[in-house]
């Protein structure tokens, strides 16, 4: 397994700066997608990122596109540079780096699969965040037919570089917030693994979040009835391989 990091950004870099040298101590390639932050700001990560890790990757999208489109961005460009593996996380310092290698280590054991943390939450998380994730994680398991997504919102994760490509080539996803969700319903139905490590978050109370309540709830909401829609058309075919899964066993 040839692993990378790959860090989508947007206007995060006061946090991010704070996350620098934990990261360059992982001792990992870093490519760092930067989603189209105002100038002042990529200027500063620039500095920043070259400063603490130096031969780190950075790459710059030429208008905001999405956290969704920044990922695929980045694990696209880490294929290209020859890594098979990408653990993916958010760049505002809620994950706990010093768990990379746990997830490492699952990827290795289970290379063919994604393998996603599962947060353990402090007493800081809001309750509209953490209410919201349990609604989502309620659909995601209808959506999908199985019970296999323990959570489906945290962007802390390693992807198998080859089987996701092949999977967001072959789908239109989410380019925003509904990535995360939207991938992992796509993976099963695709036959994909799923492995989930117990994972630490927390939510700085100086946090800032770039989710849009109108934009991102109107694009999840629409994600949600697509995959809706999605496992209907797909539902013999997943009742018949869940069967056949059922008696194997």
């Amino acid at each position: 397994m040839k692993l990378c990091i790959v860090i989508p950004h947007y206007d995060h870099v006061d946090q991010f700066t704070t996350m620098l040298p934990q990261l360059a101590q992982q001792n990992l390639p870093l490519l760092v997608v930067d989603d189209h932050s105002p100038a002042g700001s990529f200027a500063r990560l620039e500095t920043a990122v070259a400063a603490n890790v130096p031969g780190a990757t950075l790459i710059r999208l030429d208008f905001n596109q999405g956290k969704g489109r920044a990922v695929r961005v980045g694990l696209s460009a880490a294929r290209e540079a020859g890594y098979t593996h990408s653990v993916q996380l958010d760049a505002d310092g809620q994950h706990d780096l010093a768990e990379i290698p746990v997830l490492a280590a699952e990827a290795e054991r289970y290379p063919g699969h994604i393998v996603c943390g599962q947060p353990i939450f402090d007493q800081d998380i809001p309750a509209v965040r953490y209410y919201a994730r349990y609604i989502t994680l309620a659909l995601s398991r209808v959506e999908s037919i199985s019970t296999e997504i323990r959570d489906a919102m945290c962007g802390f994760r390693v992807y198998p570089l080859d089987q996701t490509l092949e999977l967001c080539e072959g789908a239109r996803l989410g380019s925003r917030m509904d990535f995360d969700t939207e991938i992992l319903v796509r993976a099963i139905w695709a036959g994909m693994g799923l492995r989930f490590v117990p994972v630490h978050v927390a939510y700085p109370e100086m946090g800032v979040s770039h989710f849009r309540y109108l934009r991102d709830n109107l694009l999840i909401s629409w994600m949600h009835t697509r995959l809706l829609v999605g496992m209907l058309t797909r539902l013999p075919f997943l009742m018949l391989r869940k069967w056949r899964t059922r008696r194997r066993a």
